[in-house]
């Protein structure tokens, strides 16, 4: 009697529990795209945008920018419902604002590390929402792109910075706020010197004295 009685009380917690869990959808993991990005004349210029689309609406943060290598890695997030039947979401990706042939269905925790993009061209070939990958405060304060200095700052961000999310989201970032720096930095004398004896010399005495730990030739 008293098994039955304690069995009849499980079932009624059970009952009662079970709705709120129903109604609580764990959260949502954001779906991985990554794959190379090019047009039917080769590779996408690198520093072009690439931004993701969730229905046709743009996800701020589904953003970044083609690699040297001509390759792209971006996550897509989104709303646990997305998983259910007749309610998916497509995600379209725009390639320097022109919209790449591939598209997929939204899926939380979805990996697709071979995701290539391709677009037949882009307008007047280049891209429109274009930020050149380039250095843009250490090109100003050294006032050339073509330094050994500014060398190994693009080999670190591309070896280093860009072979992991937080990176490149902080590249991202630097690439959005800089160019207005650079241009102030670039109109005044003693502001080069004091960013490229102050801040760019030391990170790139930095870098170079711990070559050997994070260079992929060594």
């Amino acid at each position: 009697m008293v098994g039955a009685l304690g069995l009849l009380l499980a079932l009624v917690l059970l009952v009662g529990i079970l709705p709120a869990y129903a109604q609580e959808m764990p959260p949502a993991v954001p779906h991985y795209f990554a794959g190379t990005v090019s047009t039917s004349n080769g590779p996408v210029p690198e520093g072009t945008v690439v931004q993701a689309l969730l229905d046709g609406v743009e996800i701020e943060e589904a953003k970044t920018y083609v690699t040297v290598q001509s390759t792209y890695e971006l996550v897509v997030p989104g709303e646990y419902s997305y998983q259910i039947e007749g309610n998916e979401k497509t995600v379209s990706f725009n390639v320097g604002g022109v919209q790449a042939s591939q598209t997929a269905i939204w899926q939380s925790g979805g990996i697709d590390d071979d995701f290539d993009l391709t677009v037949s061209s882009l307008p007047d070939g280049s891209p429109l929402d274009f930020l050149p990958f380039d250095c843009f405060a250490a090109t100003a304060a050294y006032g050339t792109d073509t330094t050994g200095e500014i060398n190994i700052l693009r080999e670190f961000r591309d070896v280093v910075l860009l072979a992991s999310e937080p990176g490149s989201a902080f590249v991202s970032l630097y690439y959005q706020v800089s160019p207005p720096m650079a241009d102030v930095i670039s109109q005044r004398d003693f502001l080069r010197t004091a960013v490229r004896v102050g801040f760019i010399d030391p990170i790139v005495a930095l870098l170079d004295w711990s070559h050997a730990l994070w260079s992929e030739t060594d």
